[in-house]
């Protein structure tokens, strides 16, 4: 079905304003990356990534449940707010222990906003062109994420370590403005005598994650192909750079050829199908490229040959990350998005550290090599073992209810 001229503004008004916050957020996370490096403290980096992460683990439950309950835009353009002025005050004190505090500060209220932005991208898009727009969204995103890194470096040697800090204040303020003259609202239902327990139930998000057949084995893939991704993303550099005998520059340009490939493997995804069934394919199917294609990287003997790889890599990430988040929005009624994508945030985050932790450990007892071919297979034998068995519990799921639960 084709978007209507107000679907239309409201979906490109929103894709603007948060590509630009995502670019700030990834230019400012590099900025501090920079400023912690600078005092030679490797811990402190460990703290920064810490709090950068574990407020959206541990604040999932009630980031969820206030989305579900409150007006979109009004609460995201408040939150908003204070995110850009904490970003400010950043910026203002550079000692290590305010830089790491404020940044877990400012990753509270991402633990709202991510839910809250996720809830809305259906309301603004009507439920028939889900993909269409978390295709739009997902492919923005890759761009800035893509970019951040390099404009980052480029910012803090041009204007010093409080310039991009203020950059990002900056882009938090248009998207709590841009916020505001969306014409579409997400509002919370009606208030009715009887409230249902999954109405108050702040684990109603996560238990809709493992029992719903068609959900579930999509879950279990990705949380186990980011652990793989993030052991694989620590390997990476020494990989390229010892192993492989490759420069930092040919280094950057494998993180840009992945990144290339996310987005355009996210603008590909605009036609993908919404039927959930189709949608659980793509996404295990996806992983299994990955999982493949992640293993025969550990397989290259020179750099030249990663580069092509990695960037069918990235499309099969940006089509997953689309086709994933189409499920969960069709998948979910209306009234639990909020919670059930602040559970996925939650979820996939706790896999990102595990995984970094897990890549440093391996590292002391494997070659990076090695790291990349044993992630290769573990996911490539989880996605085999688990797709078909929870294939066919989706089969007979999706022949009970060939409708989405969400409309």
């Amino acid at each position: 079905m084709a978007l209507t001229p107000v679907q239309r503004r409201d979906l490109r008004l929103l894709a603007a304003f948060r590509g630009f916050s995502f670019l700030g957020d990834a230019i400012a996370l590099i900025t501090l990356y920079l400023r912690i490096a600078h005092h030679g403290q490797g811990w402190m980096i460990a703290a920064l990534s810490i709090a950068a992460a574990l407020p959206l683990v541990l604040l999932a439950p009630v980031a969820g449940y206030v989305v579900d309950h409150v007006p979109a835009k009004t609460f995201l353009a408040v939150l908003c707010g204070f995110e850009a002025l904490v970003c400010v005050a950043i910026g203002y004190w550079h000692g290590e222990f305010a830089t790491i505090s404020l940044m877990a500060l400012l990753t509270c209220g991402v633990a709202f906003s991510l839910p809250g932005y996720s809830a809305l991208v259906p309301t603004l898009s009507g439920e028939e062109n889900v993909a269409i727009a978390q295709s739009t969204v997902q492919s923005v995103q890759g761009v800035a994420f893509t970019a951040g890194p390099a404009i980052g470096g480029l910012l803090v040697g041009a204007i010093g370590q409080s310039g991009p800090l203020y950059l990002d204040a900056a882009s938090f303020a248009l998207a709590g403005v841009g916020t505001l003259l969306l014409r579409t609202d997400r509002r919370p239902q009606a208030k009715v005598s009887h409230v249902e327990k999954t109405e108050r139930d702040l684990s109603a998000g996560v238990r809709l994650l493992f029992h719903d057949p068609l959900i579930r084995p999509v879950v279990v893939t990705v949380m186990v192909f980011m652990l793989s991704l993030g052991a694989v993303n620590v390997a990476e550099v020494f990989f390229i750079t010892r192993t492989l005998h490759a420069s930092a520059f040919f280094y950057g340009l494998v993180g840009t050829s992945f990144g290339v490939g996310s987005v355009v493997g996210a603008l590909a995804s605009r036609r993908l199908k919404q039927d959930p069934l189709a949608l659980v394919r793509t996404s295990l199917i996806c992983v299994a490229v990955i999982s493949v294609l992640l293993g025969g990287v550990g397989l290259m003997e020179h750099v030249v040959y990663v580069f092509p790889l990695m960037a069918v890599t990235g499309v099969a990430v940006g089509v997953v990350n689309v086709a994933a988040s189409t499920l969960f929005a069709v998948q979910t009624p209306e009234a639990l998005r909020g919670r059930v994508f602040a559970a996925t945030g939650a979820m996939f985050t706790s896999a990102e550290i595990t995984s970094m932790v897990l890549g440093g450990l391996l590292l002391t007892l494997l070659a990076p090599r090695t790291i990349f071919q044993l992630a290769g297979v573990v996911s490539t034998l989880t996605v085999c073992i688990v797709g078909p068995l929870e294939m066919r519990t989706s089969l007979r799921a999706h022949a009970r209810r060939p409708h989405p639960q969400g409309d």
